[in-house]
């Protein structure tokens, strides 16, 4: 059995284009083929004279150039809905916007390696002023503070940024994801 994979970007144009070998009786599974479509145009034109085109594979060498460009995917982009990804990344933006401004190097309580965090009371405020909405000054309020907390627990659960609490204050930083911290916690089904 054979499959053809690839991955989908946002914007419908698909990347990373593979031939992979599914099963493979008496031989090695799992194989990959990279590959590139190219379209090519036939040397004679339709009845209404307009080009005919179809698309033909270019194969790859494995481990080609077209196989390892690909960036690592944004965790920040991960949100399946297109209101909470443009909270999300909005936030992130926040957040570098607070740091780079305002970031202070603090220790990771109780006495740990230092970061540089920021007030979330400066990242709320930078939320909030690129945050447009209508509505009463109260249902302005609501919604972005209703946004603002979606998103910090959607980023704080995907261990994107960690939230410290340091005397009255509490700071927010960026954190990376530990993807073998995540294999031991997940929830059995």
């Amino acid at each position: 059995m054979l499959a053809c994979l690839g991955d989908k970007q946002l914007n419908g144009s698909v990347t990373n284009t593979r031939l992979a070998v599914r099963k493979h009786r008496g031989g090695k599974q799992g194989q990959e083929y990279p590959f590139q479509l190219r379209m090519v145009e036939a040397p004679e034109k339709d009845e209404d004279g307009d080009p005919i085109t179809t698309m033909v594979i270019d194969w790859q060498p494995a481990g080609s150039a077209g196989d390892q460009a690909q960036p690592e995917p944004d965790p920040w982009t991960q949100c399946r809905r297109q209101d909470q990804r443009t909270a999300v990344l909005r936030l992130k933006r926040a957040l570098e916007a607070v740091l780079a401004e305002n970031g202070a190097e603090l220790p990771i309580p109780p006495d740990g390696q230092v970061m540089r965090m920021a007030d979330q009371k400066l990242v709320r405020d930078a939320f909030y002023a690129c945050t447009p909405t209508d509505g009463t000054p109260k249902q302005k309020s609501e919604f972005r503070r209703k946004r603002f907390n979606r998103a910090l627990d959607w980023a704080e659960d995907r261990r994107l940024l960690a939230v410290h609490e340091i005397g009255d204050v509490t700071f927010l930083r960026f954190n990376r994801p530990d993807p073998k911290r995540d294999d031991e916690e997940e929830p059995e089904s």
